[in-house]
């Protein structure tokens, strides 16, 4: 049984610090700990050596910078649902972001966390890939930006190199003229991982029911999250109707590869992923209907 005697851990006070530490030894980076340290309980991660990066306060924020919104690596899940700027302009992320457990852990874990465990049902992620979404990470030499698509290589594998810590997640704002929503299946309320999770964001166009542009990304159903490529191509320059929403619903099958596990089987998560993106092109017909 690991206790704390086993625990070797460091807490720099600054980012600067923070690289540093990581650039000179091999520590597992934890932030909020709501995913590590179970982990560790169950014994599955073995790592003793701990960089601690909670005290960094300069990556908690939530800021607009013209067209887009920065989220600093650090800001709280609470924060992140409970965010004025957050629901206005990105509301599937806000949605996600409130949904992903217990009061403790929304308020103590990240939204870098909640990417860098690299689970296929964070439940921050769809959102980011449907905002097309990037992820800035730093080291003693730079920082880069990676494309959210292009972060997630694989089942927990990463586009992150061993000296580099994630700092912030960035997007486009949302406008007017879009809509979206996040939605996940879990097998209870609370502690939950998400069982299949959908996240979908479409653009209107002039006419009644009419869409121009459409993402979807669905969680837990493949060993990264998936956009539903063939699903968008359906939404994309035409009238929202049944006959188009039960296409794109079903052709959500050929984009995903689930596997049956404790939460579920394949063939189940399968027919809930339609479930959900059906119900979900529902309810934003139904705004978009509301708000002509």
């Amino acid at each position: 049984m690991i206790t704390l005697y086993d625990i070797d851990v460091e807490s720099p006070r600054t980012l600067e610090e923070a690289l540093q530490r990581i650039n000179q030894t091999r520590r597992r980076v934890i932030a909020g700990g709501t995913d590590v340290v179970i982990q560790m309980k169950e014994g599955v991660l073995a790592e003793r050596k701990l960089l601690n990066i909670y005290q960094l306060d300069e990556l908690r924020y939530i800021r607009q910078d013209g067209e887009s919104l920065r989220i600093g690596a650090l800001t709280s899940l609470t924060d992140i649902a409970e965010s004025r700027e957050v629901r206005r302009f990105a509301p599937p992320l806000a949605q996600a972001a409130g949904t992903i457990g217990s009061i403790q852990v929304t308020n103590k874990g990240t939204i870098g966390g909640n990417l860098g465990n690299a689970s296929p049902s964070g439940d921050c992620i769809p959102p980011l890939y449907a905002l097309e979404g990037r992820v800035v990470v730093a080291s003693l030499t730079g920082r880069r930006e990676v494309p959210v698509r292009d972060f997630f290589r694989g089942y927990k594998q990463l586009n992150l190199r061993q000296n580099e810590l994630i700092t912030e997640i960035n997007f486009k704002k949302m406008g007017d003229e879009e809509d979206g929503l996040f939605l996940k299946h879990t097998l209870r309320l609370g502690e939950a991982c998400s069982v299949v999770s959908v996240c979908m964001w479409l653009r209107r166009g002039g006419r009644r029911a009419e869409f121009v542009d459409a993402r979807i990304a669905l969680g837990a159903v493949a060993p990264t999250v998936v956009r539903a490529d063939r699903s968008e191509e359906i939404l994309k320059h035409g009238i929202l109707d049944e006959r188009r929403i039960e296409d794109a619903s079903q052709a959500v099958t050929g984009s995903i590869s689930p596997i049956t596990d404790v939460r579920g089987s394949a063939e189940y998560r399968r027919e809930m992923a339609v479930n959900l993106t059906y119900r979900g092109l529902h309810e934003i017909l139904a705004r978009s209907i509301d708000r002509k």
